[in-house]
């Protein structure tokens, strides 16, 4: 009897050990994706020469991204560089060319200022919103600077770009040579922007989820249709309830569309249509069995 009882102690203690490592197991797992996750959607790059010593340095800020509206949100940042500078102020009047969309293309930076930073929006292009969360979208901007008085001056540049946008994939490139040819003083660079591991992941779980829900309710109403089971109340509030919910279900998806994407086709009309038929076929079911005592 004590034997028994003692190897099923010990058969308790190896499984709770083997659950508890799974445990770890999964949770390290966890913590390894997030940090994955992590590094691909920030961007530290760095284009240009920047052991030139008369340059001029910009900082480029992602500052957000929306692909339902289609624009990306940037800061630009000059600062000034060897001969370029005097106590972090330009010994020379500059413009400076963005190509923002949604203020001044062109600003000039004043002679024995700090210069100020530009903050505007750019076109996404080349990319489908309606495709998530697989889509994937690219933005184009171009920079250089340009003496008034002297057009002839070439003004190298080093760029810095930084982005981390929770939810998305941040990386940026030169344009293909074979669209733009950048040089140290006039660059054209393609920021490419795309969901992050997280995001789809959680976006098909979510799917499944809502599949596994529509045939849940399907099944049950076709058991109830073909085999003798009782009709319970309880199974029309379930359905009336799953009705209403699938939607609040798909828009927790992060930064998903408006009705009519990749993701809805997949699983939304599908489970919504399994629920909404099965109303009013547990209905009949109701209606037919009626028997007067």
């Amino acid at each position: 009897m004590e034997d028994t009882n003692r190897k099923l102690l010990v058969k308790r203690i190896v499984v709770m050990l083997i659950f508890l490592a799974l445990f770890i197991g999964a949770f390290s797992g966890a913590l390894y994706f997030y940090q994955n996750d992590r590094t691909q959607r920030s961007a530290n790059l760095a284009f240009g020469d920047d052991k030139t010593v008369n340059r001029m340095d910009v900082a480029v800020n992602l500052l957000g991204v929306d692909p339902i509206k289609g624009e990306i949100n940037l800061r630009f940042a000059p600062k000034p560089e060897g001969t370029y500078a005097k106590d972090d102020r330009l010994t020379k009047e500059l413009k400076f060319f963005t190509g923002i969309e949604s203020g001044k293309a062109e600003v000039t930076l004043e002679k024995n200022r700090i210069p100020d930073t530009v903050a505007g929006s750019l076109s996404i292009f080349n990319g489908r919103v309606s495709d998530y969360p697989f889509d994937k979208h690219s933005s184009d901007f171009y920079l250089f600077f340009s003496n008034p008085k002297d057009e002839k001056e070439e003004i190298p540049m080093a760029i810095n770009f930084y982005g981390a946008i929770s939810g998305y994939n941040i990386d940026v490139d030169y344009i293909p040579k074979a669209e733009f040819e950048s040089s140290d003083v006039y660059m054209g660079l393609r920021v490419i922007i795309s969901r992050s591991v997280i995001t789809k992941s959680f976006s098909i779980f979510l799917m499944i989820s809502m599949w596994l829900i529509g045939l849940v309710v399907f099944t049950m109403t076709m058991a109830v249709l073909w085999l003798p089971r009782p009709i319970e109340f309880g199974m029309f509030t379930l359905i009336a309830g799953m009705l209403f919910a699938l939607p609040a279900v798909r828009n927790l998806q992060p930064g998903v569309p408006p009705l009519g994407g990749l993701t809805d086709f997949l699983s939304f009309f599908w489970a919504e249509s399994l629920v909404a038929i099965s109303m009013p076929i547990l209905f009949f079911c109701w209606l037919t069995r009626y028997k007067k005592n």
